[in-house]
């Protein structure tokens, strides 16, 4: 009995290990910049809408990495890889969206991008968002609102969030009296 039992578990251990061995062979390929290994081995993941592996092929697709840079590429497959729950390629298509650089400036689009990611807890995506209605960037100004997404991610140590919430309180900023207490307690957070 105790030799099926082992047999079994080295059986579950092995597939468990092929399961994720694509995708893992893909991150060290890319860590060794054979981007085309990488490339080759997350495919197959993407067309079987693995998020994660939609996300790789969209970084490289990003940066150029073993393939010719191409944006609209790229978005298209964060844009799947949100789809199938990738919280960072929704991260991404807020980044994508915000910089004129990329060729595709949308405020609007960036901010409900950043909103997903933010729902779904994403600290760099909830201190962006917080910016967003902070200045009325894509929608309207709405300092209550950006303090709130500020204190969610400096709650999970986003140090941006955190000396925003600090000059809020320092200033007397979006609405808020100045508040030495509140802006030395969130100051706090960055020792």
């Amino acid at each position: 009995m105790s030799r099926f039992l082992a047999i079994i578990l080295l059986l579950a251990a092995l597939g468990g290990t092929a399961l994720a061995g694509p995708l893992e062979d893909g991150y060290a390929a890319w860590e060794r910049k054979d981007y085309a290994t990488a490339r080759r081995l997350w495919e197959p993941l993407a067309k079987q809408h693995d998020p994660d592996a939609l996300f790789n092929l969209g970084l490289l697709y990003k940066n150029g990495q073993g393939v010719p840079k191409d944006i609209r590429k790229a978005m298209d497959y964060f844009k799947q890889a949100a789809w199938y729950g990738s919280v960072d390629a929704a991260y991404n298509l807020g980044v994508l969206y915000m910089d004129k650089q990329y060729g595709f400036p949308s405020k609007k689009d960036a901010l409900n991008w950043w909103r997903q990611a933010a729902k779904a807890g994403h600290p760099e995506s909830q201190y962006n968002l917080g910016v967003m209605y902070a200045y009325g960037m894509g929608t309207r100004a709405d300092g209550a609102l950006a303090i709130r997404w500020w204190e969610k991610a400096a709650r999970q140590g986003n140090r941006n969030a955190i000396e925003a919430l600090v000059r809020v309180y320092t200033e007397g900023l979006f609405g808020q009296p100045k508040d030495p207490a509140k802006a030395a307690a969130w100051k706090r957070w960055l020792d």
